[in-house]
């Protein structure tokens, strides 16, 4: 698996550039960030979401669980809503309907 210390170590670029690059900070030049992105694509490395989440004090998920549904439509409702006012906050809705047992 491929680490940001290996895209700077191929750029020769510092580990925190990489990270203004991939974060589209201003401080980085149009041609840095192409060559970043180019070496990224080419030893195949992917930012870790879930370190970027965690760095930031929060992963921006929030998780409904729902055991028995009357009425699906007053459901499917209520989860459109919730949707709807997430996607402006950029937070993630994560639905598990785990049903009858």
């Amino acid at each position: 698996m491929t680490k940001i210390s290996d895209v700077a170590e191929k750029t020769g670029y510092s580990i925190t550039t990489i990270s203004r690059a991939i974060n589209d900070h201003p401080y980085v030049s149009d041609k840095t960030k192409k060559k970043i992105f180019d070496a990224m694509k080419e030893l195949d490395y992917y930012p870790n979401n879930v370190a970027q989440q965690l760095r930031g004090k929060g992963t921006k998920l929030i998780g409904v669980i729902i055991s028995f549904v009357t009425n699906p439509f007053f459901l499917l409702t209520w989860l459109m809503r919730l949707k709807k006012r997430l996607i402006r906050s950029v937070t993630k809705l994560l639905f598990a309907d785990i049903g009858r047992t």
